[in-house]
């Protein structure tokens, strides 16, 4: 009996013995290596990443530029164009006198611009001065002021052979311009009105504001900031 306990326990001896010698797997121990020496995989591994990663950086960065470089030509061909409808449309001769440049300045059509930062209408029809003030008031716009003489010289070289209602009434107040301000006291060589005679009209062929009744029939003017482009 002892004899064969003896050969058993050689026998597991051995087998243990057999255990410890087995070989083991290449990649099983190449990676067990790894995580406990802490050894990081080979530049093999990462190769494929990085250049994947530089590749994306480098389409990225032409793109930018593209893009930069087409945004830049969208905006100068806008600029010309822009230029180029200024050049077309704008009524120049005139200067701004903030900036000291060119002014552009837009009018509706069949508005009339003599200069400065207003346009002009005139009517070829006839009506009564409230149907003429309902008018200009109908284009967001206004009956004629004529504060200034100046205004009066260059509204009558361009005016036709017609007298036209202007916005200056007579009321309760006295004799009132249709932006509400009252006509100057100062003495004006240019206007001559009575009292009995309520509505204003500038005659054409001495360039000078008289009264009439204001249901007599007359062309008339409207006037209205114009479009300013820079």
């Amino acid at each position: 009996m002892s004899s064969q306990i003896m050969h058993m326990n050689t026998e597991e001896e051995n087998g243990y013995s057999d255990l410890n010698h087995l070989p083991q797997h290449p990649a099983r121990h190449y990676m067990s290596l790894n995580i406990n020496r802490g050894h990081s995989l080979p530049f093999a591994v990462w190769w494929p990443a990085i250049f994947t990663l530089f590749a994306l950086c480098l389409a990225l960065t032409v793109g930018m530029i593209v893009l930069g470089l087409g945004g830049s030509k969208v905006t100068e061909g806008h600029n010309e164009n822009l230029q180029g409808l200024k050049e077309r449309l704008c009524l120049t001769g005139d200067t701004n006198s903030k900036t000291g440049r060119s002014a552009c300045s837009l009018c509706p059509v069949n508005w009339k611009w003599v200069g400065g930062d207003t346009c002009f209408y005139f009517s070829e029809k006839e009506a009564t001065w409230q149907e003429s003030e309902d008018f200009c008031f109908s284009q967001n716009a206004t009956l004629l002021t004529l504060k200034r003489k100046s205004k009066l010289i260059s509204i009558s070289q361009i005016s036709q052979k017609h007298s036209y209602w202007i916005g200056l009434s007579y009321g309760v107040d006295g004799w009132t311009w249709v932006d509400d301000t009252k006509l100057s006291t100062k003495r004006m060589d240019w206007i001559d009105l009575t009292s009995e005679q309520n509505c204003a009209y500038l005659f054409y062929r001495k360039s000078r504001v008289y009264s009439e009744n204001c249901f007599k029939k007359y062309p008339w003017i409207c006037e209205k900031a114009a479009v300013q482009l820079m």
